[in-house]
């Protein structure tokens, strides 16, 4: 009878399907932390599972909220710069000047060594 082959099959793979999932390019922690409420920073670092491939990295910053202003329709942040520390795990945003009271979402995209693009956001508020 075959079923014990088959069904030995489908268990290998599904012990290396999860494995390879995980190989994606995941943001691990940032600072600011996602959902925290900070002073004014003129730096924003995230840390990923795995190095980057540097031409793939990108980040936008964008406030999405400001005090007395229910209704703010998102606005682009600018001028900053982006730089991939020497192991490529940490992408730091390094802004001109503070950010001014508000929420802001960061979106980034990147992809490691399997090459896949992914990408996330967080947002954080500045009081």
């Amino acid at each position: 009878m075959r079923l014990p082959n088959f069904a030995f099959a489908l268990a290998a793979a599904g012990l290396i399907m999860p494995q390879i999932a995980l190989a994606h390019t995941r943001m691990v922690s940032s600072t600011p932390a996602a959902n925290a409420d900070v002073a004014a920073p003129t730096t924003i670092v995230l840390r990923f599972n795995e190095a980057l491939i540097a031409p793939t990295a990108k980040a936008e910053i964008a406030m999405t909220g400001m005090p007395g202003m229910a209704n703010h329709a998102p606005s682009p942040i600018t001028g900053f710069t982006t730089q991939l520390a020497q192991d490529r795990k940490y992408m730091t945003l390094q802004l001109a000047r503070p950010l001014a009271k508000g929420t802001y979402r960061v979106t980034w995209s990147a992809a490691g060594a399997d090459t896949h693009r992914m990408n996330g956001n967080f947002s954080f508020t500045v009081k």
